[in-house]
């Protein structure tokens, strides 16, 4: 059962001084020239709070960009295997949006497939998500189209939102998130459950996403493909940023004597992806590669794990350098296959 207070600014910079002070890691927003990204914070006062999203998702702290998986060395005529786990303290993560929140329930539905991933399960036992509802959007935001809302829980431990100034409502969504604010229950009021909804920002819904879904089952040999594509630059920016894409590479680093084998991130975006050593490339043109990527989330992720893999976040449009729109995109493609 969820539990319900009222928190301060005041004792909530108390509180997240208070965690740090105790041995806790926080990572949090920090703004760096006119762009805000999660960083490590050593004191309340880094933490930037008046920002619609920041550049990069959650995604990079339980899911790195670059991570080695075990180390090899050679001695004599036997090679040694280590395996490279991570070392996580408990840490909390603080500021995240809602729609970033349940970009990463995908990613735990998405590394427990088949095979549950050790590092990706070790971050996420040791870390605490705290969201911060949305009060304010842009033109890029559209979490309501796709089965969200600025004030979801989905995904977060804990979800704060601003009811006034100064005055944060605390929704605990997890018994993580309740063992963590009835450990420090000092810095919280009691209250009654709340409407939020005056509070949040309203982003306009931009699509239907049931017929998004059914559209996207014929939409594969859509003629609009190209033309739908032709501003991609093929630069992965948009999956780099997005809270949800999880393609990687894994590559060897190092020589013969000793090495790592690492993982790092890649994109069904870039030219090599799927390129064979004799050369041949399935997805020879970037039309193809950005019909995978979209294809991948509104219809093979919902084949394979039931849910879509897109949380209207607007990151791949506030990143694109040719201006390409998703949910533009989206529509235009299966308003005509239906038409057809």
């Amino acid at each position: 059962m969820s539990v319900v207070k009222n928190i301060s600014l005041e004792n909530l910079l108390s509180f997240i001084d208070h965690l740090i002070e105790s041995g806790i890691s926080i990572i949090g927003p920090v703004k760096k020239g006119k762009q805000v990204y999660f960083k490590d914070i050593a004191n309340s006062e880094q933490i930037y709070f008046d920002y619609i999203q920041t550049v990069m998702s959650a995604k990079e702290i339980v899911f790195p960009k670059h991570e080695p998986l075990f180390r090899y060395q050679k001695k004599e005529k036997d090679i040694e295997l280590e395996s490279v786990l991570p070392e996580i303290k408990d840490t909390v993560v603080f500021g995240v949006r809602p729609c970033d929140a349940a970009g990463l329930d995908y990613l735990k539905l998405f590394f427990k497939e088949g095979y549950e991933d050790e590092h990706v399960k070790k971050r996420f036992e040791k870390i605490t998500f705290i969201a911060v509802s949305c009060k304010k959007s842009d033109s890029a935001c559209f979490c309501t189209s796709v089965g969200l809302n600025p004030g979801s829980s989905k995904g977060s431990d804990v979800l704060f939102t601003e009811t006034e100034s100064g005055l944060f409502y605390v929704e605990t969504a997890t018994d993580k998130g309740e063992s963590l604010i009835s450990n420090h229950n000092g810095f919280f009021i009691d209250t009654e459950k709340t409407d939020k909804t005056s509070y949040l920002t309203s982003p306009e819904t931009k699509f239907n996403v049931d017929q998004i879904k059914d559209g996207f089952k014929i939409a594969f040999d859509s003629p609009l493909w190209f033309n739908e594509s032709l501003g991609c630059v093929g630069c992965g920016g948009c999956a780099f940023a997005c809270p949800t894409c999880t393609c990687f590479d894994i590559q060897d680093e190092g020589n013969i004597v000793k090495g790592a084998r690492v993982r790092c991130w890649d994109s069904c975006g870039f030219s090599l992806f799927t390129k064979h050593a004799s050369g041949h490339n399935p997805r020879n043109i970037q039309s193809e590669r950005r019909r995978q990527r979209l294809m991948h989330k509104f219809k093979y992720s919902v084949d394979n794990l039931g849910i879509i893999s897109c949380v209207g976040c607007g990151r791949c449009i506030r990143m694109c350098p040719g201006q390409l729109n998703i949910f533009e995109n989206l529509v235009n493609i299966t308003e005509e296959k239906n038409a057809g």
